[in-house]
């Protein structure tokens, strides 16, 4: 993934992005579990929440998450202080449902995380410390970590704990 991550960064100096890209040893969690490895895959995706609140402790600022095979093509005016329409938001998260129409499903959160933003706020901590914790039960040892977020959004009610906007398929994107 260092290509991969150089372009990220990359892509961040040329829109004026403060951007940190952290890389791995290859054998981080053992040598029964060397990069390359499925172990070593979820591993890492399940470190994702504990980095980002360990970046919003570390630096007392709001953090964009990008998966490492993303970059950015323009500055993404919605994280700046200010800019969501009417109040602050704690989270802001792709939903792929968030068109739907059927009342079963509409409000039930199907959220991508490879774009994610958390701001420097006490619910938005406390969100990621919940989905940090659920990463690390065992049952969810080879769970992909937006489906561990869902699942606290919508049965662990961190819906009506935090102030969450999502992106909506064919809508304004996050950058508008």
């Amino acid at each position: 993934y260092e290509a991969k991550a150089s372009r990220l960064v990359r892509s961040c100096e040329r829109v004026g992005i403060c951007c940190k890209a952290t890389q791995l040893p290859p054998n981080a969690f053992g040598p029964d579990q060397p990069e390359g490895s499925e172990e070593f895959r979820f591993q890492t995706i399940a470190m994702k929440p504990s980095f980002i609140l360990g970046q919003i402790e570390a630096t007392k600022l709001p953090v964009a998450w990008l998966d490492s095979d993303l970059e950015f093509h323009r500055f993404p005016k919605l994280f700046l202080p200010g800019s969501w329409p009417e109040y602050p938001r704690d989270v802001a998260l792709f939903n792929y449902w968030a068109n739907e129409t059927r009342l079963e499903t509409k409000n039930t959160p199907n959220c991508g995380s490879a774009v994610a933003y958390f701001n420097s706020t006490a619910r938005s901590k406390r969100l990621l410390k919940a989905w940090a914790e659920a990463m690390a039960y065992d049952g969810n040892a080879r769970a992909p970590d937006d489906q561990v977020l869902d699942a606290l959004l919508s049965k662990g009610a961190w819906l009506r704990r935090a102030s969450c906007a999502t992106s909506t398929p064919g809508a304004p994107d996050l950058y508008a």
